[in-house]
């Protein structure tokens, strides 16, 4: 016995790949259990060009340790997250690349064609060249040794990066000119590899050991290798069709070969708990445990398969140079007509007894017998073409099929093969039949679109329709209640509950949302009726009726129950897996979520009839085919191996890597900051996530996996915030696994208190000031001492409006402009330099009453709100009365005052109009409106000085004064504003008048 067929008994390799495809199913159909597993317990997924992989050649695939898989191809670096692929840029200095791998420090390798190496941390790449020692630019392969060394193989031998990022050439003139096509360590510090010659050598210590050629050994052209379970062993597989076994110490002994036909170019080799997966050129394949190859013929990738890796929750993944990417992930969901390669049908009904599968469509009948084969008998012959909307079997076995037709209603005895049709002429109510009941007394409950019939021993007895006090005849459903009652589900009229021959009715009044009733439940653990509307769902005690308000979907139509308590709902985006507590308590509903992204290979058809079990089988009636799927077993989202992940965070276009307990510092000047989690998924499993950043959000936010994508926070103030990230648990409701981050948001000079009480002390000392040289003024009337104390007024007018501009983070240097452009108008309108110097103070202080404004409304990002807007506008009013209060210069108080009223009377604060309008106001308006638009702030640019006129003149008239917006016009026209007004310092008066 070889040592290969040893170790793989031991592992009993084929169990264990029947276990990977059939994802724990024991399906009770003995069809199943003859067809082979295509289709069955897993879902093959291929990633190309059209959808979602920007490429659809793939030369290379790993999985770094952090939970991203990345794809190396012609067309550079690709990185994906189970959302969403993201290429990285050629700019950045990576292209073509053909090999990947990740080392011990968590750097990212990337090998390219034609460009040399390069490694990744930290989103900053360095890289490698000729000018850095390599003798060439295409790199095939990546690999590190015991010692942390960098081993590179090229197209011109071999060479190696040590700790310092320096290259060295392993010197043998066996490999130095050879090209090297696969290199691979065993983990105990042995390197293996081959070159494309068809050449095997090993590498330890830095040193070329054994090499030999495959062709003169009688292997032929060696295309790659793997290491082997035994100290020294190896694979070596071929271009041809075959795969060698061997010790290589001493010389390649003990050789045991295996045929991989009908495939042939072995590309790579990899074992995987001692299951031996080999990519080859015409598909991928396994060994059994007699050394059979066992081709995976089933598969969409068939083309060129160069790499396999299993990534952390043991999908795996192919890699193609053709044909892109492959991933084959666990599905517990079967796709029945895939399996048994039936045309794609809407499906109204499935009904599954003893091994076989009843299948009612549009157009017939299907029969999937027990030996896995179509069956055509007397039933489909008669059902040919004829729209079937239930099929349910009695406890006598019998098969009975509501149909739109002639046929009415149709039993079929599988025993005897004796069919009957009960049609309108032998009473029944109406040609279609949608549906049937078996009562607790063997009568069958039928309803028709004429009403609802009785049927005993296959021959009418009874009749409910508008004679019983029915309205809409048009039944939709039927259920048993107690004591011998019928529940009745109408197309518009809600629920008819009949009792005898009596009928009473539940609609909109009794607590429907709607009164169409399409199914009926019964609760096998309570005894409650769950009503399935075209809107909502809801449920019935004691017939009394209670709708849902959290159920997340309206849009339902059947509901099933496992033994675990937990109910599969049936809509028209998927399946909803809901626990019943939850359901009942109808409140933060937690549930698990099936669509076609989950592996559901269809949703259900709307008011179709499922087939449940009694073991839990589920038959689902879908839009395309059947799916089954065992509801018996755990439905959860499958949390267990998800890693939760905020890598890094984007401050502004900085990017901030995030390491474990370790906080991270936003700068004081950035404006957003954006974090990036992720949820490390790639099996067929959608969980539900929270996210919220403490000290910010109110409430977390609920997201699923495909909706969780990054997170911007805007104008953080000052401070310490964490942000949390939660996986929730749907047995629970709760997280069962978190990751948290914790943000420190430095301080701006104007956030800190001392910046606060600074401007309020110059305020006081501004008034104080002003007041102090009125007074003196008055005793001393000396011009000089007059000038002088102008002087020091224009300075400490200058320094308080600055003040005024850095509390206003949009408007930095607002104050001064306006102020330049009241002065320019003054002189148009012929004041003189003494006035012009009093209107250029009025106007530097004309937002002084912002000072008075909370910053968290003054420098809101977005829309105010009412309340905030109303504070906004208080600081015309606060900045008047700040100024009026200094009699040497009562004027000051107007710019701030009434700069905000508009010439039709439709400004604040007191609804002015025209010349009621100090004169000042009128002109500070005209600048103000000016430097808003001509000026450049943080969200928007400059408005080209043409377009600032026409808007200007727009509102001339109604906004403001027209004798002001005159005198604009003419200094534009005279190229006074050609060049936009600097943010001046603290400059002297004279400078700026």
């Amino acid at each position: 016995m070889t040592l290969y067929i040893q170790s793989f008994r031991r592992l009993i390799i084929l169990s264990l790949i029947i276990t990977f495809f059939i994802f724990a199913f024991s399906v009770d159909s003995a069809a199943l259990d003859k067809k082979d597993s295509k289709g069955i317990g897993y879902s093959s997924v291929l990633y190309n060009s059209g959808n979602g992989l920007p490429t659809s050649e793939a030369n290379t695939i790993i999985q770094s340790r952090d939970g991203f898989i990345w794809i190396g191809g012609y067309s550079g670096l690709v990185r994906y997250d189970g959302n969403t692929f993201y290429r990285y840029e050629s700019s950045v200095g990576i292209s073509s690349v053909v090999a990947l791998y990740e080392d011990s420090k968590g750097r990212l390798w990337i090998g390219t064609n034609d460009s040399g190496i390069a490694y990744m941390k930290d989103n900053v790449f360095t890289l490698f060249g000729q000018n850095e020692g390599l003798s060439s630019l295409s790199i095939r392969a990546i690999t590190e040794d015991e010692s942390g060394n960098i081993i590179i193989a090229s197209t011109r031998g071999l060479a190696y990066i040590d700790e310092n990022d320096d290259i060295h050439l392993i010197n043998d003139p066996r490999i130095n000119e050879e090209s090297i096509r696969y290199f691979v360590s065993d983990g105990n510090g042995r390197l293996y590899g081959n070159t494309l010659s068809g050449c095997f050598f090993t590498v330890e210590d830095l040193r070329v050991g054994v090499f030999f050629s495959g062709t003169e050994m009688g292997l032929g052209m060696i295309n790659t290798v793997c290491p082997g379970e035994e100290p020294g062993s190896v694979y070596l597989g071929t271009q041809a069709d075959t795969v060698f076994y061997g010790s290589i110490d001493g010389g390649f002994k003990e050789i045991n070969r295996f045929s991989v036909d009908p495939y042939d170019g072995v590309n790579e080799i990899k074992l995987f708990d001692g299951t031996m997966w080999v990519c080859t050129d015409r598909g991928i394949g396994v060994f059994g445990d007699n050394g059979e190859f066992i081709p995976l013929d089933n598969l969409p990738m068939t083309h060129s398969v160069d790499r396999v890796i299993r990534d952390h929750e043991g999908n795996m993944w192919f890699s193609s140079s053709r044909q892109g990417v492959m991933k084959i992930v666990e599905n517990r969901f079967i796709d029945i007509f895939e399996q048994y390669d039936l045309d794609e049908k809407i499906v109204n009904s499935t009904c599954f007894q003893n091994g076989v599968l009843y299948v009612g469509t549009d157009n017939g009948l299907i029969i999937i017998g027990q030996d896995g084969v179509s069956v055509a008998n007397e039933l489909t012959s008669l059902l040919d073409n004829v729209r079937i909307r239930c099929i349910k079997t009695d406890r006598n076995g019998v098969i009975w099929l509501c149909t739109y037709s002639d046929h009415s209603l149709v039993s079929y005895d599988p025993k005897t093969e004796k069919i009957k049709s009960i049609t309108t002429e032998d009473g029944l109510a109406s040609k279609r039949v949608r549906t049937l009941t078996e009562l607790s007394d063997g009568r069958l409950a039928v309803a028709t679109n004429g009403g609802l019939n009785l049927i005993t021993d296959g021959v009418v007895t009874g009749k409910i329709d508008a004679s019983n006090g029915i309205s809409n005849l048009d039944i939709l459903c039927v259920a048993e209640g107690p004591d011998g009652k019928l529940y009745l589900g109408s197309d518009g009229d809600g629920l008819y509950i009949v009792e005898g021959t009596a009928v009473t009715r539940r609609g909109i009044d009794d607590g429907l949302r709607s009164e169409v009733i399409m199914r009926i439940v019964k609760d096998p653990f309570d005894d409650i009726y769950w009503l399935i509307t075209s809107n909502s769902i809801a449920y019935m005690k004691d017939e009394k009726i209670t709708t849902l308000s959290s159920f997340p979907y309206s849009n339902n139509f059947d509901m099933y129950f496992g033994s675990d308590e937990k109910i599969w709902v049936m809509s028209s985006n998927g399946v909803y897996v809901v626990r019943r507590e939850v359901m009942l308590a109808d409140e933060n509903m937690e549930y698990t979520f099936f669509d076609g992204k989950c592996g559901l290979p269809c949703v259900a058809t709307a008011n179709s009839y499922s087939c449940l079990t009694d073991d839990g089988k589920l038959y689902i009636a879908g839009t395309s085919g059947v799916s089954l799927v065992d509801i018996s077993a755990d439905a959860d989202d499958g949390t267990e191996n998800i890693r939760l992940s905020v890598p890094y965070v984007m401050s502004e276009e900085s990017f901030i890597p995030i390491k474990d307990g370790e906080k991270v510092h936003i700068p004081a000047n950035a404006k957003s900051v954006t974090l990036y989690p992720f949820a490390f998924t790639y099996s067929l499993n959608n969980p539900n996530l929270t996210y919220y950043l403490e000290g910010l959000d109110d409430e977390p936010v609920k997201v699923s996996k495909q909706e969780l994508k990054s997170v911007r926070y805007t104008n953080l103030k000052h401070g310490t915030y964490k942000f949390h990230l939660d996986l929730i648990s749907t047995k629970t409701g709760k997280p069962s696994k978190s990751v948290t981050v914790t943000l420190v948001k430095d301080a701006m000079f104007y956030e800190t208190v001392w910046f606060n009480v600074l401007i309020a002390l110059l305020g006081i000392a501004f008034v104080a000031f002003i007041t102090y040289l009125f007074y003196h003024s008055r005793e001393k009337k000396l011009l000089k001492k007059h000038a002088e104390n102008r002087k020091m007024i224009d300075q400490m007018t200058g320094l308080l409006a600055k003040c005024v501009d850095m509390k206003d983070s949009y408007t930095n240097g607002h104050s001064f402009r306006v102020a330049k452009y009241t002065a320019m108008f003054a002189e148009k309108l012929g004041k003189s330099p003494e006035e012009v110097n009093k209107i250029y103070n009025i106007a530097l202080l004309h937002d002084l009453g912002k000072i008075s404004i909370p910053d968290n409304v003054l420098n809101k990002p977005g829309r105010l709100t009412d309340e905030e807007y109303a504070i906004m506008k208080s600081h015309s009013a606060k900045g008047r009365d700040i100024l009026i209060e200094i009699d040497i210069e009562p004027d000051l108080a107007l710019g701030a005052g009434y700069h905000h009223e508009r010439y039709d009377g439709k400004g604040y604060p007191n609804g002015l109009a025209e010349d009621e309008i100090p004169e000042i106001a009128q002109m500070i308006a005209v600048a103000d409106t000016l430097d808003a638009m001509y000026s450049t702030r943080p969200y928007r640019k400059q408005m080209a000085l043409s377009d600032v006129v026409a808007e200007i003149k727009r509102v001339s008239g109604t906004q403001l004064s027209p004798r002001v917006v005159d005198v604009f016009l003419q200094l534009a026209e005279e190229g006074a504003f050609d060049t936009p007004a600097e943010t001046p310092q603290l400059l002297h008066k004279e400078e700026t008048v």
